[in-house]
C-alpha cells in the first residue's frame, strides 16, 4: 500500500503532510461516527468504519513516507554552514571576522588590514578601506 499511495501523492512533504492533515480530519469523525452507528444500523456502522480505516491508514501512510524522507535527507547543522562560509570568505573578511570575535586588537587588525589592501589592485584600494571601516 505505501507503494501505492506514494505514486499519486505529491513529491513534497508539505504537500504529502497536507494530504494527511485532510485524510484525518475524515477519518477521525468517521471512526467515531462509524462506532456510534454500529449500535443503529450496522450496515452504515461498518461503512463508515471502513471509510474511517481506508483514510487513517493513508494518513499514516503519508506520514511514514514524510518521515523516510526527511530521514533521508542530508543533515545541514550550523557547524557545516559555518564552514562553507569560511571556506568562501575572503581575507578581509576573514580578518574583519576574527577582529569581531576578539582574535585580534584594533592595531593588529589595523595593520593586517592596511597589508592586505596594500597587495590588491590600486583602483580597490580606497573603497575596501572605507568599505571596512564603516
Amino acid at each position: 500500500m505505501f507503494e501505492l499511495v506514494h505514486r499519486y501523492a505529491p513529491q513534497s512533504p508539505t504537500g504529502r503532510t497536507a494530504i494527511a492533515i485532510v485524510a484525518c480530519l475524515i477519518g477521525v469523525p468517521a471512526l467515531v461516527f462509524g462506532l456510534f452507528a454500529l449500535t443503529g444500523s450496522v450496515a452504515s456502522g461498518v461503512l463508515f468504519l471502513l471509510l474511517s480505516t481506508v483514510t487513517l491508514s493513508i494518513a499514516g501512510q503519508l506520514i511514514w513516507g514524510v518521515i523516510r524522507q526527511a530521514n533521508a535527507a542530508p543533515a545541514d547543522s550550523l557547524q557545516d554552514r559555518q564552514q562553507l562560509n569560511e571556506s568562501s570568505e575572503t581575507p578581509i573578511e576573514t580578518l574583519r571576522r576574527r577582529y569581531a570575535e576578539g582574535e585580534l586588537d584594533q592595531e593588529e587588525f589595523e595593520r593586517r588590514l592596511d597589508q592586505l589592501i596594500e597587495t590588491e589592485k590600486p583602483d580597490q584600494q580606497t573603497t575596501e578601506r572605507e568599505r571596512v571601516i564603516e
